[in-house]
């Protein structure tokens, strides 16, 4: 990673298709960041993903964020899910799901945690999600989270952890309990163990590692 600065113009490595994340913008052949961070560049699979990491505390989201998101109403055929305190809600169809149809889909209401794949960003319209992996068309992890604890971290840590899903502190829990993980670039972690004490020591233990990431 190499630390950019606005004004900054650089070149993208070129791999099979190449997904730009938060604060990167493109004029022609070449990026330069909208702030101050490190960037990085990786592959997510057969895709090439950059983006600069900012210790931001605002989530601005972009195409092919994992988020973890609540549903907060609806309207026609389609979801309001917030993403953040205090931002417009993003849009989930009642039909963004694995073989969605009028007779099988999921019943979603208000309250109800989601986790969901970012699929559009326009400046001009509301922020589009989905419930299903976009190479494979299958669930992919994704859907209605039932159960569990969610809360917060910061955005660096969330995207470190996603990044890095050998992180230390992953392993050390994978070892010692059974539990599911939806970890969300807005922020945003949901676990569920098989106990609700195990499923708290679990949370807590995600919450010490990013103090002393920090520290």
């Amino acid at each position: 990673m190499s630390i950019v600065i606005p004004g900054d113009q650089f070149t993208l490595e070129a791999g099979s298709e190449l997904v730009l994340g938060p604060n990167l913008q493109t004029s022609g052949n070449t990026a330069s960041p909208t702030t101050a961070g490190y960037l990085v560049q990786t592959q997510a699979g057969p895709c090439s993903l950059a983006y600069v990491e900012a210790d931001s505390r605002r989530y601005m989201p972009a195409v092919q964020d994992f988020v973890v998101g609540t549903i907060v109403g609806s309207f026609g055929e389609f979801y309001r899910v917030s993403l953040s305190n205090f931002s417009t809600p993003a849009v989930l169809g009642f039909y963004a799901f694995p073989n969605a149809s009028k007779k099988n889909r999921p019943k979603l209401k208000t309250g109800d945690l989601v986790y969901a794949r970012v699929a559009a960003v326009d400046p001009d319209l509301d922020v589009e999600l989905e419930c299903f992996d976009a190479t494979t068309g299958k669930e992919g992890g994704f859907g209605h989270l039932e159960g569990g604890f969610v809360f917060e971290v910061r955005l660096a840590y969330a995207r470190y952890l996603l990044r890095q899903q050998d992180a230390p502190v992953l392993t050390r829990l994978m070892r010692k309990y059974q539990f599911e993980l939806a970890i969300g670039a807005n922020g945003r972690i949901w676990i569920k163990s098989d106990t609700l004490p195990n499923t708290i020591e679990c949370m807590k233990a995600i919450q010490r590692a990013q103090t002393d990431k920090q520290s």
